[in-house]
This record gives C-alpha cells, structure tokens and sequence, in this order.
C-alpha cells in the first residue's frame, strides 16, 4: 500500500481546503490498494473551519511539507536486544540479518544504546592487549553460549571477574591466583580436587569443569561452596574462546552514539551518518527509539506521491513538492508550467470551483455522494463564486450546486449566506492573516506582486482596520521582495469590493477606479480576482513599463 497526499494551494482559500478533503474521499473509494491523505499547507480561515464544524467532518491535518525525512527510509523492524543478553546473542542477530547494528534496552524496555561491529572489535581488542582482562558474567548466559548445564547456581548471578585455567601442578597455579590484582577468578579446570578445593575455599565466583561426567562432577564436594559450577561439554579450549562471547552487552554496548530523528532532512541525515565515521545510526521520535538507518538506506531518495487540487503550479504548492511525484492535478485556474519527472493525469475546465470538477469524477466512476460530502461540495463552489455571482460563475457550477442541494436536502442560497454569516469580522482578525489568509504573486515583465482576497458580508468595519491592513500588507511586500501588495476586500452581499494597494505607484495611477482616499480604491462590481481585477492590474504594469522604456 502506498501513501498519497493531496494538497490545495498555500494560504488556502474555503475550495483548495474542501476539494483536498473531497478528492481524498473519492480516491479511497476508487482505490482502496493505496491510501488517500488529504492534509492542508496552511491555516483555516474562520469560514472553513466554522463550515466543517457545522457538517460535523474534520478538516484536513496540516503537513509542513513533503519533504523526503529520515522517517521515509528508516528500518522500523530491527530486532531488540537487552543489556543482560550475551555477547554471542547480538553477533548471531547481526549476522542472520545483514544490519549493521542492533537497539540495546534495560528490562524496563528503556533505550540503553547500540551493538555495532564497532563495539564488538574494541571489545575484543581489549582483551588482546595490556593487562590481564577481566570479563563481566552473568550465569544464566553460560549455557546460552557454552554447551554444557548448570550444576547449581551460585549466590551471585552477575560478577566480575578474571579467566583462570587449572593446567599447571596445583603450586604453581597458586602462586599464578595470587598474583592476580584480584585472587578471585573464575576457574577452568578439568577434574582436579585440590584446585577445586582451593576456589571453593577461597571462595571463586565460579568453576567450570571440562572433561568430566555429571556422575564424577557429583564425587567433588560443593556442600560449601557460594559460587557457581557449571559443566561444559566441550574441551578447555573451546570452552575459553565460548566463554568470553558469555559477556554481558551492557559493559560492550555504546551508551552516547549519535542519533537521528524521524523529521530529519534526508540529505542533512546522510551527511550526519558519512561524518560519525559509523555504518548505522539509530533513529529516534523524540525520546522514543523508532528503528535503525544505514548507508543503504540513502542509496535511492524515496519520493512522497502528491495529487495537487486548486492549484497546478509548484511555487503555489506545499513545500517540497519538486522534489515529490506528482501523479494528478485537479485545477480550474489556467495551466502554468509544471516541471515533473514524469507523466501525470491533468484534470481542467474553465469553471468557478476545483468541487465542480470533482463531482464530474464522482460520476465518472460511478460513486455514490454522502450526503455530508455534497454540503461540503456545494459550501466550496458558493465560497469560490460568491453564492453563484462571480464573473468566474459557469452553468456547470449552477447545475451541481443545485443537484447537490436537492441531494442534501438544503436551500443552498441560505445556506450559502449563513456561511458567508459566519465569517469573522475584519477587526476581530489578526491583519496579517487577512492580508495572507487568500494571498497569490503573479509576475508580469519583471514585476513581481501579490493580491490576497478576503470576503465579508459587510463594509462598515472596514475604517477602523485599513491602517493595520496597511502596516500588513507593507511587511509583506518587504518579507517577500515584491513590488506591490494588495488586497481586494469583498462585500459579498452587495457585490462590491475595495482595494488597498501598497507600491506600484505609477502603475496605480492607470487603474481605472475610483480613489477614495490613499491607497484605498472603490471597486464597484467587482468580485474576482482572476477575472477581473487581475487583467486590470497586468495592463497597469505593462503600460508603466512601456512608457518608462
């Protein structure tokens, strides 16, 4: 199964919200192989979110971007390993399955660290060179590792101690014992009473007897004896070389090993691996351990599958969305240029919503329409054409509004007012957010400049606001380098709009409204963006432009 995402635009209007919700319920319908997400890359204006409550549905979750993250390529099935499992254990895991390390965690299933090939080299350097090594034990891993069975278990179940090996006259193993930083080893010997007399009585944390039968193992006497007795069925030799990979992995494993998390840029996280000079990393959700990553898992960069609604053009999209597969567009504005990698599926016509569009592919395919699906239909062509009247307005737009209505059971010019009703006034909004809510940069022989769009059901507020609407729309043409900024302000009970314009001075002077005052125009009539205002705005531009030539 895989995972799609579909997107509106950013600062997505009522339509680019809807129609992601819309399509994703479709999709799941017509393919239900794959999963369909529908997610927003931005905030619901008062409008949306007050609409979606109203039909009981849940709006689409905010995504960031689509960025490929170490989340897309870690290893989420890694065996597990606790800081009391031998050594032998962790080198059997990381053989059978090819990783290049393994998650350690206390009995309380707490991260301690991890086991790489690393730690298991200086573990076993360690020993080669200086001093007599001394090895940390735990009895119950004995006959993990070494063939053979417990004859009792000690006082003790975990120690520290030296390896001893009873092969010389009983005098000079003695003076060996004795020497040793520590007198108390663990001893290996074959069937030798005083030797095993002497770490019984010195008290040994253990002995382990090769060579010898359980029958004569019973004939030596451990009446007295704290320690441990194990019996190894294979020779002396073998016996040392089994009994190191004995070794706990708490006192082998590496406890401060760099980490990554799941949100991690995927090139970022790649370098990050190359410069810990280590094979793997393991990968975490903030204090939670998630899986393991290696130099394999950055051979290929996984791509996100996306289907863009309400928009076709890739600066409009979410953030990182040239680097996703792009499998279908579903838009009603004109066509840009859209680079992708490969083919996609385009669905366009020249109507007043992305909804009117879709409830063709419901059709289509032979879907059924839920009856809360078609208020939400019908909520975002009213939202997109201001309740039918927008110059952007088509039959089809008309015709599905009304056959979802008569689905739904609703009147949907009452319905459409007490949603527009529904929106915030203008002076209880934060400006910036009115300014950027509906916001879209167009560019026209090198100038650049934006146009955001907000609809209220009235224009008496408005006085008190345009100052702070003002101050918004100046931070915006500094914080992304434009020309211009505007803001088209929409009475959509009277059909009328005003315009708050900042920069293009000489291209404001040829625009053929009327000035009310600076900065602010009287759009009588108008109602759309696109259709409208747009064109007057791009003739303003080229006309400065030609003059000035």
């Amino acid at each position: 199964m895989s995972t799609i995402y579909i997107t509106g635009h950013r600062n997505p209007d009522f339509d680019s919200i809807a129609s992601a919700f819309v399509y994703a319920h479709l999709k799941s319908r017509v393919d239900p192989e794959n999963e369909y997400i529908a997610v927003r890359c931005g905030n619901l204006n008062a409008q949306t979110r007050t609409t979606f409550d109203k039909i009981k549905l849940k709006a689409p979750r905010y995504l960031k971007d689509v960025k490929t993250v170490v989340a897309d390529v870690v290893n989420r099935e890694v065996p597990r390993l606790e800081v009391s499992d031998p050594l032998q254990t962790a080198i059997g895991l990381l053989d059978d399955t090819g990783l290049s390390l393994l998650p350690v965690f206390d009995k309380n299933s707490n991260y301690r660290g991890i086991i790489s090939s690393t730690e298991i080299s200086h573990f076993l350097m360690r020993e080669t060179f200086g001093a007599r090594p001394t090895y940390r034990f735990r009895t119950e891993n004995l006959s993990k590792v070494v063939p053979g069975r417990m004859l009792f278990s000690g006082e003790s179940p975990e120690f520290t101690a030296p390896i001893m090996i009873g092969a010389m006259p009983y005098e000079r193993s003695v003076e060996r014992i004795a020497a040793l930083e520590t007198n108390r080893p663990l001893l290996i010997v074959g069937l030798r009473r005083d030797l095993v007399e002497y770490a019984i009585t010195h008290d040994f944390p253990a002995v382990i007897l090769t060579g010898a039968t359980t029958k004569e193992a019973a004939e030596l006497d451990f009446s007295l004896y704290k320690g441990s007795v194990y019996l190894s069925d294979v020779d002396t030799a073998e016996t040392i070389r089994l009994l190191r990979f004995s070794t706990p992995l708490e006192g082998i494993l590496e406890t401060e090993a760099e980490h990554l998390g799941v949100g991690d840029d995927f090139n970022q996280a790649k370098k990050a691996l190359s410069a810990s000079g280590r094979r793997g990393l393991p990968v975490f959700d903030e204090e939670q351990f998630i899986g393991i990553v290696s130099r394999g898992s950055f051979l290929d960069r996984p791509r996100k599958n996306l289907i863009l609604v309400d928009h076709n053009e890739l600066d409009q999209s979410i953030s990182g969305a040239r680097d996703a597969n792009i499998l279908e567009i579903i838009d009603h504005h004109r066509v840009g240029s859209v680079m992708s990698r490969e083919a996609f599926s385009l669905y366009t016509r020249p109507v007043g919503c992305t909804c009117t569009i879709i409830r063709q592919l419901y059709r289509q395919h032979g879907i059924a329409i839920p009856t809360e699906i078609a208020k939400l239909m019908i909520s975002a062509i009213l939202s997109d054409t201001v309740l039918l009247k927008s110059p952007t307005t088509t039959e089809e737009d008309r015709q599905t509004v009304e056959g979802l209505s008569r689905h739904a059971g609703i009147d949907w010019l009452e319905w459409g007012q007490e949603m527009f009703d529904s929106g915030a006034r203008l002076a209880d909004i934060n400006p910036d957010l009115v300014v950027s809510g509906d916001f879209k940069t167009y560019e026209s022989r090198d100038v650049r400049f934006g146009i955001g769009q907000v609809e209220v059901q009235t224009l008496g507020d408005l006085d008190e606001v345009i100052p702070r609407l003002n101050s918004s729309l100046l931070k915006i043409k500094e914080n992304k380098a434009l020309d211009g900024t505007m803001l088209l302000i929409t009475d959509v009970m009277k059909d009328d709009s005003i315009l708050l314009l900042r920069g293009l001075e000489d291209a404001a002077d040829s625009l053929p409204y009327e000035l009310s005052e600076e900065g602010v125009w009287n759009l009588p009539g108008i109602l759309s963006r696109k259709k409208q205002l747009l064109p007057e705005i791009l003739r303003a531009v080229d006309e400065t432009r030609s003059k000035n030539r």
